[in-house]
């Protein structure tokens, strides 16, 4: 009779850890992330003054990782005229379309038109540059508010249950 190799057929570290996983409900082990977490997403904020209405309020959002911000940036410039706007905010953040949508929710519940990246202040509205970044910083603290509950809560149970 043949010798039968245990070691290569069944591991029992890893037959314990899958059990107790499933024992206490602990998700199994995933594999490497696909994101590469040392690149920095940037959300920001142009103020544009259309020449041709200079009495229009109006603004452009973007969001992008930072290898891609200049290009970005050099894009939006080259569709709407580099001499008609200016950065006005811009900011590293955990994820810019998250942002993006809760400040368009926001500025669109505020009866603003949001179309696209674009955000044009009502014509008698009292926004001012200042304002909006006002607001969107408030957003962008509410947004990491949610964040650091999210992980505070996850790290209490996780220290309740193990």
């Amino acid at each position: 009779i043949p010798p039968i190799s245990i070691e290569a057929d069944y591991d029992l570290e890893l037959e314990i850890d899958n059990h107790l996983r499933r024992l206490f409900y602990i998700k199994p082990k995933g594999e490497s992330p696909k994101c590469k977490p040392y690149i920095v997403e940037f959300f920001g904020v142009l103020s544009l003054t259309d020449l041709r209405a200079p009495e229009r309020k109006l603004w452009v959002i973007y969001y992008c990782k930072q290898p891609e911000l200049d290009k970005t940036v050099d894009e939006i410039h080259q569709k709407y005229g580099k001499k008609n706007m200016f950065d006005l905010y811009r900011t590293p953040v955990f994820s810019g379309a998250a942002l993006r949508a809760s400040v368009k929710k926001h500025f669109s519940e505020l009866k603003w038109f949001t179309t696209g990246n674009l955000l044009e202040a009502p014509p008698k509205s009292h926004f001012n540059d200042e304002r909006v970044v006002k607001t969107i910083t408030d957003l962008h603290h509410l947004e990491q508010q949610r964040l650091y509950n999210y992980v505070m809560v996850k790290n209490m149970w996780f220290r309740r249950y193990n």
